[in-house]
C-alpha cells in the first residue's frame, strides 16, 4: 500500500481531462470525470487551472494523475476534496481552497479523509482553511491514508489534523508557513509522521493531545514562532530520532498527563528550553541530545515526575537540568556538560533521583540545590565546574552518597544557610578553593567520605554551622585538612584527618564543638591548633606523628582536652601558651624527647592527671605561667586506668576506645616503671613486639 500505484496493467481505464477546446480529452473538469468514474479507473489531467466544485472521491482503485502544473481551485465553504475511497493514488495535484478574509472556516480544511485508504503523492495542499483533516473514525474501518512528498503551505488553523481512530502516515511531506500548527493529534489518533520537514509556523510545529498514540520518527523542525512538540493530555506518542532547532519556545513541551516516549532526538538552539516537562507529566527520555539551548536544556516543573537516561545535556544558556517546584524524576546515565549558570538547578520542593551521571565543565556550579529542595545523589561524577561542584543553600536537605566529586575551580562542596544535607561515602578531592565549605548555619551530616588534596583545605565550618562529622578520611589537603572559624560547633567523631602539609586539625575565631574518637596525624605543621577565643571540647583522639607540634593552644583559646593520646612529634606534643586558659586532664603524651607538655608566656588553664612520658623535656614551665598543674605520672595512670576499665567501682564510664597501652610494675610506686604504648589495632604501620619465647609450661602460674 505504500508503493506509488502506476498505469500499467491493462486492466485499467484510462480517461483524460482537458480545459483546451482543440483537445480530444474525455472530460474538461474533473468533477466531471469523477462522476462518471469506475474502478480502475486512470483519470490524467492536463495541465492548467480547474475551477471545480468540492470533490469528494468515494469510488474505490482509481488513479488521478496531474500531466504538468494541475491547479484544482474550489471557492466553497467545504473542502476541496473529500477522501472516502480505498486503493485510490492522487498525484502530481495541487489543491487550493480560496476563500474570503471574513469567513469563519472552523472545522474546514482544504483535504478531508473520512475513510478509505487513498494515497497522494506529490500534491501541494494549500488555502484559508486547514490543510488536511482525518477524521475520527471507527475502529474497524481503520483508514490508513498516506501522504507521500506532498507540500502543505499557506493554511490556517493547522496544516494537518489527524483526529480519534484514524491511522495516517505522512512521509517525506513540506509543511510551512502554517497561521496555526503544524500537525495536531488529538482524541485516541495513531498514525506515523516520518522524515518530514516542518517550518514557519505560528502555533507548535506538532501538537499530540488526548490519548493518541501516533508516532514521529525522522522529522526536521525549526523556525516555529512557538515550539517544536507540545505533548499533553494523556498523549502516549512515541517521538525519535527528529531534530528541532531554531524555535521561539521550547523544542519538547509535555504536560498534562502526558506519557511519551522521547528519544534520540535533538532538541538545539531554541530561544526557549530543550525539553521541559510541567504538571503531571511522565514519560521516558533516552538517548537525545538537549544543546545550545537559550533556556534551560532540560527543565522539570510542578508534579512531573519524567525518567531521563543516556542523555547528553550541553552547552545551554541559562542551565542543563532545572527543577523546580513539587516536581520528581530520574535521570541516570547522562552526559550533563558545559552549561551556564547550573548543570543542574534544583528550587522549590523538588525531590528527583540523579543515579550515574556526569556533571562536568560548566561555567558556572555543577550542581545547585536551593529552597526546601531535596532528592538523592548517588554514583555520579562531578567534576571541572567553575563554581562550586556542589552548592547546597537555603533549607535544602538533599542526599548525596557515593559521588566522585573532583578538580573543581572552586569548592567541592558549598553548603550554606540552613541547609541540613547528608553526605556519605562521596570522594571528594582537588579542589581549588577548599573541597568543603560550610557556612551560616549549615547543620549538614557528612559520614564515611573521603577526602583528599584539597588545594586550599580540606574541609572548612565556618559561621554558626553546626555539622555532624563521621567517619571520614580527611587527608593530603594543602591547608589544614579541617578548619573550624568563627562560632562554628561542630560534632566531629571517628574521623581520620593525616597527611596535611599544613595543620590537621585548626580551630579559631570563637569556634567551639565537640571532637571525639579521631585519629589525627602526620601534619607538616601542628597536628591540632586551637587559637582565638576558641571553646572546643577534645575527648578521646589520637594526635600523632607530626612534624612540629601535636597540640598547640593559645591566644584566649579555653576548651577541654581529655583522655587524648599525644605521641610521635618531632617538636613538643603539647605547647599552651600566649593567655590560653584550657582544661586538660588524663591525656597520655609521648615526646620520645621533644619535648613533653610546654606551656609558656601567660598560659593559664587546670592540667590535671595527665600521664606525660618522663625524661627530657616532659615539662616546661615559662616564668609569667600560671596554670594549675595537678597529679603526678602514677595518680594520672591510676586515674585513666580507671577510665578505661571502668569497672572498680561497679560502673562503667564513658565509652572511649583505649588507643594506648598502659604497663606499670604492680610491686613499684615509682612512676619511672610506668610504660606507655600504642595499640596495633589503632595505629597503622604499627607492628606489636614479638614476645620472646618461653620455656615456661602451661602448668607454671601467669
Amino acid at each position: 500500500k505504500h508503493l506509488t500505484m502506476e498505469v500499467e496493467a491493462e486492466s485499467i481505464s484510462v480517461v483524460t481531462v482537458s480545459k483546451a477546446e482543440s483537445s480530444a480529452a474525455n472530460f474538461s473538469s474533473l468533477s466531471d470525470a469523477l462522476a462518471h468514474a469506475k474502478p480502475h479507473t486512470c483519470i490524467r489531467i492536463a495541465a492548467g487551472a480547474y475551477e471545480e466544485p468540492p470533490l469528494t472521491l468515494d469510488v474505490d482503485d482509481l488513479q488521478i494523475i496531474g500531466d504538468g502544473t494541475v491547479s484544482i481551485i474550489c471557492r466553497s465553504l467545504d473542502a476541496v476534496m473529500k477522501l472516502r475511497s480505498s486503493r485510490t493514488l492522487v498525484k502530481g495535484l495541487k489543491l487550493v481552497l480560496v476563500l474570503a478574509e471574513e469567513v469563519e472556516t472552523d472545522g474546514l480544511s482544504c483535504i478531508m479523509v473520512e475513510s478509505g485508504s487513498v494515497t497522494m503523492e506529490g500534491c501541494h495542499i494549500s488555502g484559508s482553511a486547514g490543510g488536511v483533516l482525518v477524521m475520527p473514525s471507527a475502529p474497524e474501518d481503520n483508514p490508513e491514508p498516506i501522504f507521500r512528498n506532498c507540500h502543505i503551505t499557506e493554511c490556517k488553523d493547522f496544516a494537518i489534523k489527524v483526529m480519534g481512530g484514524s491511522n495516517p502516515h505522512f512521509d517525506q511531506c513540506q509543511i510551512y508557513n502554517i497561521k496555526g500548527f503544524g500537525i495536531v493529534a488529538c482524541g485516541d489518533a495513531r498514525g506515523v509522521f516520518s522524515g518530514n520537514d516542518i517550518s514557519s509556523t505560528s502555533h507548535a510545529a506538532v501538537v499530540s493531545g488526548g490519548k493518541s498514540s501516533s508516532t514521529f520518527e525522522g522529522n526536521t523542525i525549526h523556525h516555529c514562532s512557538q515550539g517544536g512538540f507540545w505533548v499533553q493530555e494523556e498523549s502516549v506518542s512515541t517521538i525519535t530520532n527528529n531534530d528541532v532547532h531554531n524555535t521561539r519556545l521550547a523544542a519538547f513541551q509535555v504536560g498534562g498527563h502526558a506519557n511519551p516516549v522521547i528519544m534520540g532526538n535533538t532538541a538545539r538552539e531554541s530561544q526557549g528550553g530543550g525539553i521541559v516537562v510541567h504538571e503531571n507529566a511522565q514519560g521516558v527520555y533516552t538517548r537525545n541530545t538537549v544543546r545550545n539551548n537559550r533556556l534551560a536544556g532540560v527543565g522539570v516543573t510542578d508534579d512531573a515526575d519524567p525518567l531521563f537516561t543516556a542523555n547528553i545535556i550541553c552547552d545551554g544558556q541559562s542551565g542543563g537540568v532545572v527543577l523546580h517546584g513539587k516536581c520528581m524524576g530520574v535521570f541516570e546515565r547522562n552526559r550533563i556538560t558545559n552549561n551556564a549558570r547550573a548543570n543542574v538547578g534544583l528550587k522549590g520542593q523538588a525531590r528527583p533521583l540523579f543515579d550515574g551521571n556526569t556533571v562536568a565543565g560548566g561555567s558556572g556550579y555543577g550542581i545547585w540545590i536551593q529552597d526546601t529542595a531535596s532528592g538523592t545523589f548517588q554514583n555520579n561524577v562531578i567534576e571541572r565546574n567553575a563554581f562550586a561542584n556542589v552548592a547546597v543553600s537555603d533549607s535544602a536537605t538533599p542526599l548525596l552518597e557515593n559521588n566522585i566529586i573532583s578538580d573543581g575551580l572552586q569548592m567541592g562542596l558549598l553548603l550554606r544557610h540552613t541547609e541540613r544535607g547528608v553526605y556519605r561515602g562521596n570522594k571528594i578531592s582537588g579542589h581549588a578553593s577548599g573541597n568543603i565549605v560550610m557556612l551560616d548555619q549549615s547543620s549538614a551530616m557528612l559520614v564515611g567520605n573521603h577526602i583528599s588534596r584539597g588545594r586550599a583545605g580540606g574541609v572548612l565550618v565556618r559561621g554558626n554551622s553546626c555539622p555532624t562529622i563521621r567517619q571520614n578520611r580527611i587527608i593530603s589537603n594543602e591547608g589544614a585538612n579541617l578548619a573550624v572559624l568563627d562560632e562554628a560547633v561542630p560534632i566531629m567523631e571517628d574521623n581520620t584527618l593525616a597527611d596535611s602539609p599544613a595543620r590537621g586539625l585548626v580551630i579559631i575565631a570563637k569556634a567551639g564543638g565537640e571532637y571525639r574518637r579521631n585519629i589525627i596525624r602526620n601534619s607538616d605543621l601542628a597536628n591540632v591548633y586551637v587559637g582565638g577565643q576558641a571553646t572546643p571540647l577534645l575527648e578521646g583522639n589520637s594526635i600523632l606523628d607530626g612534624a612540629a607540634s601535636g597540640l598547640v593552644i593559645e591566644d584566649s583559646a579555653l576548651g577541654v582536652f581529655r583522655l587524648n593520646l599525644i605521641a610521635g612529634h618531632e617538636q613538643p606534643a603539647v605547647a599552651v601558651q600566649g593567655h590560653a586558659k584550657p582544661v586538660m586532664e588524663l591525656n597520655m603524651v609521648m615526646h620520645g624527647g621533644a619535648g613533653g607538655v610546654w606551656l609558656d608566656e601567660e598560659a593559664g588553664g587546670s592540667l590535671s592527671h595527665n600521664l606525660v612520658e618522663t625524661g627530657d623535656g616532659a615539662w616546661r614551665i615559662g616564668g609569667a605561667v600560671v596554670s594549675v598543674i595537678v597529679g603526678d605520672n602514677l595518680s594520672a595512670q591510676e586515674a585513666i586506668w580507671t577510665h578505661y576499665e571502668g569497672e572498680s567501682k561497679g560502673r562503667v564510664v564513658a565509652k572511649t576506645p583505649a588507643p594506648a597501652i598502659l604497663v606499670c610494675n604492680p610491686d613499684s610506686k615509682s612512676t619511672d616503671h610506668v610504660c606507655l604504648g600504642m595499640s596495633a589495632d589503632h595505629r597503622e604501620g604499627f607492628e606489636p613486639p614479638v614476645p620472646p619465647p618461653s620455656s615456661a609450661s602451661s602448668s607454671d602460674p601467669p
